[in-house]
């Protein structure tokens, strides 16, 4: 893995920093993308010493066609390769609503990231995947890909769309260079639970995964044989959590 090239998404917080992070300490060299570029460079700030040397911040909203395409375009300039791509951005539901108690403008905003963004983010880098001799692109889904449960309708709408685009490229580079691999786990303990508008408690956020836990599969992932390939990984809590 060391001197690889990886782009990892939401890399200011959770799974795509602890991703950013566990990237940088085996060798590679981040571009880590995020829309705020002040917390995304307190976040690389935040790192190992050692590590730091190794990650880029790049601010661009994956949502924005235009500013993905010039992130990637800089990451190529800059290292003149791309090798993986990590699809980690992603926002949830404030709260479990029906479906006719959801707002339009909430549907945009989870669309917009969690789908349109893996899918802007998958279409950029593609053509550099292509001109690897090796390439990866591992998507963050969710348990919720495979398992909507009542109140969960948008967020559950995004990751089975996310499923969906992650099935069809794995058909259209099978048997290529490129392999394609999401990880769908069940709750991790991010700040995403905080934005809730009724936060789980101390003791229910004990329980979760770590966003650390998700990034050593990441990396499990990458050493794997290059003949050899998982199309998911689902990973949920165990000892008391439910995914």
């Amino acid at each position: 893995m060391a001197g690889q090239v990886a782009i990892v998404t939401g890399g200011s917080q959770g799974i795509g920093l602890a991703t950013v992070a566990a990237f940088a300490g085996h060798g590679l060299q981040v571009a880590a993308v995020a829309r705020d570029r002040g917390r995304l460079d307190e976040a690389i700030a935040s790192l190992h010493p050692d590590h730091r040397g190794r990650v880029v911040s790049v601010a661009a909203d994956v949502r924005d066609e235009a500013e993905v395409a010039a992130a990637v375009q800089g990451v190529v300039d800059r290292f003149g390769r791309i090798d993986v791509l990590v699809n980690s951005a992603g926002v949830s539901m404030s709260a479990r609503r029906r479906l006719a108690d959801t707002t339009p403008e909430e549907w945009h905003r989870l669309i917009d990231t969690n789908l349109t963004g893996t899918y802007l983010m998958c279409r950029a880098v593609l053509p550099h995947l292509e001109r690897a001799p090796a390439g990866w692109i591992l998507n963050v889904q969710s348990t919720g890909a495979w398992r909507s449960t009542p109140g969960a309708s948008l967020y559950a709408a995004t990751k089975f769309g996310v499923r969906a685009l992650t099935e069809a490229l794995v058909e259209e580079y099978r048997n290529s260079s490129i392999r394609v691999t999401s990880v769908s786990p069940g709750p991790v303990d991010t700040t995403i639970w905080s934005h809730k508008l009724e936060p789980p408690s101390e003791a229910q956020r004990a329980l979760m995964l770590r966003p650390a836990d998700i990034a050593e599969i990441f990396l499990w992932l990458l050493d794997r044989p290059a003949h050899l390939h998982i199309p998911d990984i689902t990973v949920t809590p165990w000892g008391g959590g439910r995914s």
